[in-house]
């Protein structure tokens, strides 16, 4: 699967099972979609979602999850636009993650 369409995959997977569970904002960091700084939230790993998600939508998340974070980088999303994001916490900023 290409870049893009498992971004969108991920997209509507974050829309439709209300993840990240964890509501815990990231203040600081500015999307890199429409550059709110108060809307960014971690995703949380797979295996933290077992008792929270059917077992086929968690496979396709996991697959998902390990195609778009393959240097074990967190991922994230914007609750604004809702696009998924590759958080850089160590610098402090989010990159979009259709960048290759």
């Amino acid at each position: 699967m290409e870049t893009h369409e498992a971004i969108e995959k991920l997209k509507v997977l974050i829309i439709e099972n209300n993840l990240p569970q964890t509501d815990m904002a990231i203040f600081g960091i500015k999307c890199p979609y429409c550059g709110k700084s108060d809307r960014i939230r971690k995703l949380e790993p797979p295996e933290d979602l077992t008792d929270v998600i059917k077992s086929e939508v968690l496979k396709l998340y996991g697959d998902l999850w390990r195609q778009l974070n393959p240097s074990a980088a967190r991922l994230g999303t914007c609750k604004f636009c809702l696009n998924p994001v590759e958080l850089v916490l160590s610098e402090g900023h989010a990159k979009a993650l259709d960048y290759t």
